[in-house]
């Protein structure tokens, strides 16, 4: 069995049938490490001088058979490779033998993992095993020979379509592409299917992909048309179109594998890739709680107070992994409409069953009485952002709740503290701010009070991981992470339309930096009146200096008068406004701004850089646990572009004394911790790593 540490190829003693068995076993996901690599060298060479050897199985110890690279080490030098002693056709040395070998694989055969079964003469694969080449996640391409192989064995469409997604295949579509030559039955034994497999194939032709005639060419110019529109800014899309396009046109497999050869060369070089594999990392990294050491309580049932759209996208999300939900409404009129919303969402999915569908929906029922959550292990409150209201809620659920129920709160803003007194547990409460649709959206900011216990910090960051979720531990602050950030971002905006600059030149920067939407296409979307009482009750309405406050008064309050910063028809496209500039000028005029005409790249900064300088201030608070975790924030809650690393690592790659000469331009005071990472002459990445350990350090002290 693989236990952590273990980094090797072994072989078992020959059968009765001349079958050797050879298992990759480097823990935990089998991946291709130098001493993989020239193990199965090792082996293949062993093997090959035996001549009672008849045929081979090469499996996967432990839970799959190979997650492919060893993602960590790319772009580092690897150590020395050992020679076989003749030609390879396939990057382990597989395909050469005179042997049939067949592949056994069960989990998952992903990236580097599928191209070792690729380069295998058969694969027999475990009924519930998953095939995937996903490396364009990471910025790269299938870089041993994927994108040759895969077109050759499904076509150049198909193969494209699995390379470009990322996404996984089952055992069913790959015996129907012929990716692998039989499934091996649920409860059944793989490697004697394999090995039945190898027996019958004794002294017969040994088939190689490698062999196998190009496949028929597509369009391809047609197809990285549409990339650029699904994948934007990601230059791996395009690169493996290409590569799938040599693999069609090439007069030989080995010239279209020198142009799989040079794109990855490229890509793994590139700060596109740099950056999505940082956010590979660091996705997985959120949930990790640094010091944090009790085990997480087990949550079998959830109770969520508000149907309204996020308390039915948790329940969704709880649903979906076994957890039963019930949901409590004070409307009996609202419980109904959430449940049915609830019905209708999963009846739409594509991706689930009819069983599935049937089975999540089951999982959830509902009462207008609070009561009916007493006996749940987890309480989520998911109502309107109003302390007096949510104290109360809290109060309730605290008496009716059993003893070491978790009582969790949905605000985006509010002090949790202050909620949590509202109880007598309060090592049992703790914030969960979900981002909405919350069956869709995958981050999640678990927001730790003054006095959360370590146990609650613990579920509910193994819970958040459970039902999908991209995990942050964040301060308590108004705004938390994520929102407190996002005022910056959003202030920004409205100052640069008080200098005079339109709304479609402010959003045209954030898009074309990556972001999916303009900051002000987003205010027309919640509503430019949002908040707008509260700010006439503190007497600062003022529509002749503040821009959005003329845009109310014109009656322009967004897409739902449709018209705001933007005009809009039937379809909520923005079209650029004549009467909004109108209005946006005259407020310049009233504040005594003449408009000027600023570059693109000086509207990124104005944008970007007060809300990363905020960024700096958080980390330095305490109030996020990491760097990274920041970008994942904004990645997953804010659609910062992935294939820029978030706003801290872009942050690094902008270059730190930039970013601070630029606030400075700005009129900004530089973080504290900006300065200290400048005057160091480190990047945040660097920087952070060196005072944690110092820290770390000081405590033990």
């Amino acid at each position: 069995m693989s236990r952590p540490g273990t980094d090797t190829v072994t072989v078992e003693p020959i059968d009765g049938d001349g079958i050797a068995v050879v298992t990759l076993d480097h823990f935990p996901v089998n991946s291709l490490s130098s001493n993989v690599f020239n193990g199965c060298t090792r082996v293949i060479k062993q093997l090959e001088k035996n001549p009672a050897v008849k045929g081979v199985v090469v499996c996967g110890a432990g839970r799959m058979f190979c997650g492919g690279a060893d993602i960590s080490a790319f772009g580092q030098a690897s150590g020395p490779r050992e020679s076989l002693g003749r030609a390879m056709t396939d990057f382990l040395g597989f395909e050469g033998m005179q042997v049939p070998v067949v592949a056994a694989i069960h989990g998952f055969a992903l990236g580097g993992g599928l191209e070792a079964a690729l380069g295998c003469h058969y694969r027999v694969m475990d009924s519930g095993a998953k095939l995937g080449l996903p490396e364009v996640n990471i910025g790269l391409l299938p870089g041993g020979q994927g994108t040759q192989r895969l077109p050759r064995l499904i076509g150049a469409d198909a193969a494209i379509e699995m390379m470009t997604s990322g996404n996984h295949i089952t055992a069913k579509q790959a015996l129907h592409w012929k990716v692998v030559d039989s499934v091996a039955p649920a409860g059944g034994s793989l490697v004697a299917a394999a090995k039945t497999l190898c027996k019958s194939k004794f002294g017969l032709p040994l088939p190689k992909v490698c062999d196998m005639p190009p496949p028929p060419a597509t369009d391809f110019a047609k197809v990285i048309g549409k990339l650029a529109k699904t994948r934007p800014g990601e230059i791996a899309p395009a690169a493996i179109v290409r590569c799938v396009e040599a693999a069609c046109t090439s007069s030989t497999f080995q010239a279209g594998d020198a142009t799989e050869k040079r794109e990855f060369a490229i890509l793994v070089k590139s700060p596109e890739s740099a950056a999505l594999r940082h956010m590979f990392f660091s996705e997985r990294a959120g949930s990790k709680v640094d010091g944090l050491k009790v085990k997480p309580a087990k949550i079998g049932t959830v109770g969520i107070i508000g149907a309204g759209l996020m308390g039915g996208g948790i329940a969704m999300s709880c649903a979906e992994v076994g957890i039963v939900v019930r949901i409590v409404d004070v409307s009996a009129k609202g419980l109904a409409r959430g449940l049915a919303l609830i019905k209708s969402n999963f009846e739409r999915s594509r991706r689930l069953t009819p069983a599935q569908k049937q089975l999540f929906i089951s999982r959830i029922t509902g009462s207008v009485d609070m009561a009916a959550v007493a006996d749940c292990d987890l309480v989520v409150e998911a109502v309107f952002e109003d302390m007096d209201v949510k104290k109360e809620i809290f109060a309730k659920l605290d008496k009716l709740c059993k003893p070491g129920a978790f009582l969790c709160s949905n605000t985006s803003a509010l002090d949790i503290d202050a909620i949590a007194a509202a109880t007598s547990r309060p090592e049992f409460v703790m914030g969960t701010h979900f981002f909405s649709p919350a069956n869709v959206m995958k981050l999640l900011e678990n927001v730790r009070g003054s006095k959360t216990s370590d146990l609650t910090i613990s579920t509910m960051m193994a819970w958040g991981k459970r039902i999908g979720k991209w995990c942050i531990l964040v301060g308590n602050c108004p705004g938390f992470v994520g929102n407190r950030m996002v005022n910056f971002y959003s202030n920004a905006a409205k100052s640069m339309l008080e200098k005079g600059m339109l709304p479609e030149q402010i959003d045209g920067a954030a898009m074309n930096f990556g972001m999916r939407v303009g900051p002000l296409v987003m205010a027309d979307i919640v509503g430019i009146d949002l908040g707008i009482q509260a700010i006439k009750k503190r007497g600062q309405y003022d529509p002749r200096k503040v821009v959005s406050h003329a845009l109310i008064e014109a009656g322009r309050l967004g897409q739902k008068s449709n018209a705001g910063y933007y005009d809009y028809k039937g379809d909520r496209r923005p079209i650029p406004s004549k009467a909004a500039a109108d209005i946006i000028r005259t407020v310049a005029r009233n504040l005594g701004v003449q408009p000027t005409a600023v570059p693109e790249e000086e509207a990124l900064r104005l944008l970007l850089y007060p809300m990363i300088n905020e960024a700096f201030k958080i980390l330095d608070e305490g109030m996020a646990q990491r760097p990274s975790d920041v970008d994942v924030c904004y990645v997953h809650g804010y659609s910062f572009p992935r294939h820029r690393g978030g706003p801290l690592f872009y942050a690094d790659a902008v270059g730190l004394p930039v970013l601070m000469q630029s606030l400075g331009t700005m009129g900004i005071e530089p973080a504290p911790l900006l300065r200290e990472c400048v005057a160091a002459k480190r990047t945040l990445a660097k920087h952070w790593v060196l005072r944690t350990k110092a820290a770390a350090s000081k405590s033990k002290m």
